[in-house]
């Protein structure tokens, strides 16, 4: 049996066709053609729009292998500056990028993104929660915070949390960061003792000219004596119940972002106050898909 090629004419005749919502083997016996014919024809053409992706996207796919950084510039951030940049010029969705990652069209490793992707947890319900001491009106737990500190309508209610290094190692880093503008402050401490690091965050709040109205933290043992800083800054110290972390969630997020710069298991010792004031730098001046791609350092002009 002698098989011939599809001529252009064919070829033009079988999409429109298909396009009326002829079935393959209608459009076969109209045109005295098999049907796994045009099957092959038609799977061919998919095959070629999809090798033509990097062709019909080259100058974003281009201007991404050279702006993407998973440390300050995710792909939400690349998309919104090349559209900002590049007018007029076809641009994917958000959506669309991540499938491409996914399916390995772009060189683009799926696990060098932004946010690691989440496990799926067993959840065996919430721990009963502790009964909190009211004798100390200034320490208060978290049911006891005012509503409005919740709309994030205002700067100075802060978040502070520790970040670990190496096990067993004493020093760590003590992160502030601000509910309303996401700003961050990073503090070397050396030592976990409570009293010590109650004394290193107010005169670090005194020294930086922290606004400081409230602050929430969680029940770890460094911040137990936080209650007299509180109570020299005139502000309400609210702690966390135990096991909910998601009631600082400012902090934890914030917190996946050092974590880009100094990942899990990395010493804390080598690390000076000079090089955790550039990580807060980098970050504050980072766009965030939160305020409309504006940063930090811009969201806060808007409250001065």
């Amino acid at each position: 049996m002698y098989y011939t090629q599809l001529t252009e004419k064919k070829k033009v005749e079988i999409d429109i066709l298909l396009k009326q919502g002829l079935s393959m083997r209608k459009v076969a016996s109209i045109l005295g053609i098999s049907h796994s014919t045009i099957s092959r024809y038609k799977a061919g053409v998919y095959k070629k729009r999809t090798i033509n992706i990097k062709e019909k996207y080259k100058i974003f796919i281009d201007y991404l292998y050279t702006h993407y950084d998973r440390k300050t510039s995710s792909i939400e951030v690349c998309i919104f500056m090349f559209k900002k940049r590049y007018r007029g010029v076809k641009c994917p969705s958000v959506k669309q990028v991540y499938n491409w990652i996914n399916e390995g069209k772009i060189n683009i490793d799926k696990n060098y993104m932004c946010y690691k992707r989440r496990k799926n947890k067993i959840r065996n319900g919430m721990m009963s929660h502790t009964k909190w001491n009211l004798d100390n009106k200034t320490v208060l737990p978290i049911s006891l915070r005012p509503k409005y500190i919740n709309k994030r309508d205002e700067p100075g209610h802060l978040e502070i949390d520790s970040i670990l290094g190496k096990k067993n190692e004493q020093a760590s880093i003590i992160s502030i960061v601000d509910r309303c503008t996401r700003r961050l402050w990073l503090i070397k401490a050396e030592y976990k003792n409570e009293y010590y690091i109650n004394k290193l965050i107010y005169e670090y709040i005194i020294k930086n000219e922290i606004e400081t109205k409230s602050i929430t933290v969680d029940n770890g043992l460094e911040f137990q004596a936080l209650g007299i800083a509180a109570k020299k800054l005139g502000v309400k110290l609210y702690k966390c119940d135990p096991y909910c972390s998601f009631q600082r969630g400012t902090n934890e997020r914030t917190n996946a972002l050092v974590r880009r710069f100094i990942p899990k298991g990395d010493t804390m010792k080598t690390k000076s106050q000079i090089y955790l004031d550039d990580i807060c730098f980098n970050i504050n001046s980072m766009p965030r898909k939160i305020f409309d791609f504006k940063s930090s350092f811009e969201v806060e002009l808007n409250y001065i």
